[in-house]
């Protein structure tokens, strides 16, 4: 070989070299521009500072491995504080990394996220991200958009005034934009505590459109009952909620608060309107209490025994129904039936504040044939007659562990002004009920 023959040879060989130098120089530059892109896409797109620790790239799988994923929120109206994502997965077609838009698919695992639905404006950094492309919606506006996003053992902490908190474990989702911005999710956890309500297995699927997230088919396992359930959030700054449940057979110590969790028991079957936003709300519904007793009234089983009906202390009711309003932190029960067939029957209203003081304006019902044994308790103190019942009114007061009402006092005056007749005409377990009236 010709000396002239290999200089030819050797400066191809330099120019193919410097060619693919240039090239790997250039795609080194392009997927460093990328990385860059990716963070401030992601920032833009939910109005977050994020950090990032270490961001590989496999260039022909077209993958992005991100790990030790930090977000902190810059946007006062949105109702998250901070997240943490240990890793995730950036899917790619490689020959979109050079065109205008770059289509992406995002698989996360091992992520937490922070809700504080209760905040207001000013307690975060401001941001001008909501005015940049991509803030409106996950998917973005500009080069960098989310097409799909898969999570997997997830978990979310909601932070709501007076120290409550909701948080749901075993979270999972899959979520696609149809390309007008409008993401449809599929979302799954495997338990919710909110308070004394622990949920098992649960699902919802939830439409996420520029103003609002719409929910439906919403389905939570609430020990051998469950709760279904519809409704929307506002996202403006105020984020208005809507909402319709309905609860079948779900425990009532999983709906009432501890002070009340030894003193009922039995099965709630109802439904409940909500309609509020991040500082009040109002809840509405009827609800029944199958297989109900209660260990709230023992004055009650006192006044039945006196006149020979059985104690109805823990003992299983045959009809417990209300309708009721939560507002302002004040449950107001109304329409109140309570009934233990030939027995007792209660009816009227009862509020109960958020520190669990209750103000019963209750009607105490005992069968007509059995007051008309004792005339004179039947004329001054169950003095109303209606459907085979005669009717006296109690005013009940004070908290869960020291009910106080006035009727006990009422049916001692009327045995005292009888000389204890009516003490005669009971059994010496209705005189010691009486003297347990007296304190005695």
């Amino acid at each position: 070989m010709s000396r002239s023959t290999l200089r030819v040879i050797l400066g191809i060989l330099v120019a193919v070299i410097l060619a693919v130098a240039a090239l790997g120089a250039f795609c080194w530059w392009k997927m460093g521009k990328l990385k860059e892109e990716l963070v401030h896409g992601l920032e833009n797109a939910i109005g977050a500072h994020v950090e990032v620790a270490s961001l590989d790239f496999d260039l022909w799988k077209g993958e992005l491995h991100a790990a030790g994923i930090s977000l902190t929120n810059d946007r006062p109206s949105a109702p998250w504080e901070k997240g943490s994502i240990s890793q995730a997965t950036v899917r790619f077609h490689l020959t979109d990394v050079l065109s205008p838009t770059l289509p992406l698919s995002v698989d996360v695992s091992s992520w937490t996220v922070v809700l504080t639905p209760s905040a207001t404006p000013g307690t975060a950094p401001t941001t001008t991200a909501s005015t940049e492309p991509g803030a409106t919606s996950p998917s973005g506006k500009g080069r960098i958009q989310v097409t799909g996003l898969t999570a997997h053992d997830g978990s979310v902490e909601i932070d709501l005034a007076n120290s409550r908190q909701i948080m749901l474990q075993g979270v999972a989702f899959q979520a696609s934009d149809n390309g007008a911005g409008i993401w449809t999710t599929e979302l799954q956890a495997t338990s919710i505590k909110a308070g004394s309500l622990e949920a098992g297995a649960s699902s919802v699927q939830i439409r996420g459109d520029q103003d609002k997230a719409t929910f439906s088919n919403l389905r939570m396992a609430c020990g051998e009952g469950f709760i279904t359930g519809e409704g929307e959030v506002s996202l403006a700054s105020t984020h208005d909620i809507k909402a319709t449940l309905k609860a079948a057979e779900v425990p009532v110590t999983m709906l009432v608060a501890v002070d009340w969790q030894m003193k009922l028991s039995g099965q709630v079957t109802g439904d409940l309107t909500y309609e509020g936003d991040d500082q009040a709300g109002d809840a509405k519904g009827q609800i029944a209490l199958n297989h109900a007793k209660f260990n709230i009234l023992p004055w009650l089983g006192k006044v039945t025994a006196l006149v020979n009906l059985p104690d109805i202390t823990d003992v299983e009711v045959d009809k417990a129904t209300t309708d009721y309003e939560w507002k302002d932190g004040k449950l107001s029960l109304t329409n109140l039936d309570i009934r233990k067939n030939d027995v007792m029957r209660i009816a009227g209203t009862a509020d109960i504040d958020s520190a669990s003081n209750v103000d019963g304006k209750l009607k105490l019902g005992l069968p007509s044939g059995v007051t008309s044994k004792w005339p004179d308790l039947q004329t001054k103190v169950f003095s109303v007659q209606l459907e085979d019942y005669n009717w006296a009114d109690v005013h009940l007061t004070g908290t869960p562990d020291h009910l106080q009402e006035d009727l006990s006092p009422r049916l001692l005056a009327v045995s005292m002004q009888q000389g204890g007749s009516l003490i005669d005409q009971a059994t010496q377990k209705a005189s010691d009920l009486l003297k347990s009236f007296m304190g005695k």
